[in-house]
């Protein structure tokens, strides 16, 4: 009797899957199937600098395409000390070869730091909505998820309600700012007591950085790594994805201190051993653009947001304003038929108004409490394309509201 799976069996069966496919690029293929206007995916359009093109192609050219060190070219990390530095006036940089492991794309990074801190029969917090794979992340690797919900209608974080769902087998909270799905940007006094209370109950957290270029504030994002006594109890994540729209690329980078980032780099070298090695050379070259980069491509996301929002409050539904990243996450009881659920109707937006949107129900993982129909909408497209988008959804919605 042969002792190997039925792969063919094993893979039909439900039971032996712990997750099942993302229902946001699910929400992409079936864009194109449609000719829809995709404002599901957060899949960044703007202009790559053509500086970092030359430096991949330099790296590749130059035969630069074997495995780096497994925390990052020496290059690659020195240069992340310094874009660390500079862009949040830190008054050390971090240890280039102690304090930062590069991954594959924060999604590794994630499962990384996941893996480094938590264990089964442990538990780590999400604060939801949250983006999908948090979640997901903690079901493969055998560690129970617990969930705190942002307070409506402003998606305010309370520290006490992380507090109260706590206990000794919890490992850490997940914190996303600025925020997917929500576009809020959490204050610094909402970090600062989040940080008292991983603090009084030694609860690392891990901060998911990916869109902290991506405010329309008139400062920086609170970063919980700032916060005194927070260095040896924080993860921070980050990405070239979103700043540089190069999500194929795959590298990120975690920073933290000495202690975690040995934990996460041991995982990470048995995950994905390294980085792409001519994508962390082009890094070098995007870390070190000047700051009217950045602040060019805030304006950018600021109109696009612009155009959804004045679009959105036209069509009547409601929302907030956000402040970060580049979703909004809107309620969708105006115009969601009775007794229609989120798939339903996001079926429906795509089937008849020729719009891709993403139910709220992805970002929810409790099902203990009563909310109303939401829907995620993207504005990470071009003007063009959101104006279109909106467009659609304003002339769908005049008739069938």
């Amino acid at each position: 009797m042969s002792i190997t799976p039925d792969l063919d069996t094993m893979f039909r069966s439900p039971a032996n899957i712990p997750v099942g496919e993302s229902v946001i690029r699910g929400m992409t293929r079936a864009c194109q199937t449609a000719n829809a206007v995709n404002l599901a995916q957060g899949i960044p359009s703007y202009p790559l600098p053509s500086s970092l093109e030359e430096a991949a192609v330099a790296a590749i050219r130059s035969n630069d395409n074997q495995y780096t060190s497994p925390r990052g070219s020496e290059q690659f990390l020195q240069a992340i000390s310094e874009f660390e530095q500079r862009r949040w006036n830190m008054p050390e940089p971090y240890d280039p070869e102690k304090q930062i492991c590069v991954t594959c794309g924060a999604t590794e990074g994630m499962l990384a730091a996941l893996l480094a801190v938590a264990e089964r029969g442990s538990n780590v917090i999400i604060i939801e909505p949250a983006y999908e794979s948090y979640a997901v992340n903690l079901r493969l690797i055998g560690v129970e998820a617990r969930y705190v919900h942002l307070k409506g209608p402003d998606w305010e974080l309370d520290p006490a309600a992380v507090a109260a769902v706590a206990d000794r087998n919890t490992r850490a909270v997940i914190v996303n700012s600025p925020h997917n799905p929500t576009g809020r940007v959490f204050t610094r006094d909402e970090t600062q007591g989040l940080a008292d209370v991983c603090q009084r109950l030694g609860i690392v957290v891990i901060h998911d950085a990916i869109y902290d270029e991506l405010y329309f504030t008139s400062e920086r994002p609170a970063r919980i790594s700032d916060v005194p006594g927070m260095e040896q109890q924080s993860i921070t994540i980050n990405a070239l994805s979103k700043m540089f729209s190069v999500t194929g690329w795959r590298v990120g980078w975690v920073t933290g201190s000495q202690n975690l980032m040995e934990r996460v780099a041991r995982v990470h070298d048995f995950l994905t051993i390294a980085a792409p090695t001519p994508f962390q050379a082009a890094g070098v070259a995007a870390l070190s653009l000047p700051e009217s980069y950045f602040d060019e491509l805030r304006d950018v996301y600021r109109r696009r947001r612009d155009i959804l929002v004045n679009g959105l409050e036209k069509c009547g539904i409601e929302f907030q304003r956000p402040a970060g990243a580049y979703y909004v996450m809107c309620d969708a009881t105006s115009f969601a038929l009775r007794g229609e659920g989120e798939s339903q109707l996001v079926q429906r937006l795509l089937r008849e108004a020729g719009v891709g949107v993403v139910p709220g129900q992805c970002f929810y993982g409790s099902t203990d409490r009563a909310r109303p129909p939401q829907i995620r909408i993207a504005f990470a497209k071009g003007e063009d394309t959101v104006a279109e988008g909106v467009r659609r959804l304003h002339s769908y919605l005049s008739v069938n509201q």
